[in-house]
């Protein structure tokens, strides 16, 4: 990926921030000119020293599992708020219309957890991420023997970080009336999403300065 130093967030923080408020991965696998991507769940854990492990799972019957035993180097990639800019929405309409986005994407080294209990923990560490925002959170121990049948049919892995590349296009470098009318633009027609981005990067830049 193309990451030019103005794309960089303001914060490394703002890179966890993003991948925790959307999880969903796309983990890319290439062996023998065979390519086999699959949308997963990952969720981003860090040791004292700052090191990234990405913790998700496979459906067994997953062509991707046989991949991955044979050549454990991959790409996940995650995509968070994104949108396009309209030039109607400017008052200087000599701009370009854009499109404005986070993407981060992690080489990594995935290890299928082969351990005793890894499929309950790859489980739990998920439910316990996605369902943190909700009132009395759902709990593995609730599922009752079904966790049994449900832990045969997934595989767990372990995806060790090797490398990082992000881009947050969101406006970095626009005059300040364009950057304010995509702001509005965006509330206006509901992508409320993209304008906090846009929001938070823009105050930690002046933060950061």
């Amino acid at each position: 990926m193309n990451t030019p130093e103005i794309f960089r967030p303001a914060n490394d923080s703002d890179i966890d921030r993003m991948v925790a408020a959307y999880p969903l991965a796309l983990v890319i696998s290439m062996v023998d000119g065979d390519t086999q991507a699959s949308p997963l769940p990952i969720v981003l854990q860090r040791d004292a020293e700052g090191r990234g492990t990405l913790i998700g799972h496979f459906s067994r019957f997953n062509p991707q599992v046989e991949m991955v035993r044979r050549d454990r180097r991959a790409l996940i990639a995650f995509s968070g708020a994104q949108g396009y800019i309209s030039s109607s929405w400017l008052r200087e309409r000599k701009y370009a219309p854009t499109w404005n986005y986070q993407a981060v994407h992690f080489k990594v080294d995935i290890e299928i957890d082969e351990r005793p209990g890894a499929a309950r923990e790859a489980l739990e560490t998920l439910i316990r991420h996605a369902d943190a925002a909700f009132p009395n959170p759902w709990r593995v121990e609730e599922m009752g023997p079904r966790f049994e049948q449900i832990s045969t049919a997934i595989v767990p892995f372990r995806a060790r970080v090797l490398d990082t590349q992000v881009q947050f296009k969101l406006g970095q470098g626009d005059p300040a009336s364009v950057f304010e009318d995509g702001i509005a633009g965006l509330m206006r027609y509901g992508n409320h999403e993209l304008a906090t981005a846009m929001l938070r990067e823009h105050a930690g830049a002046r933060a950061g300065n």
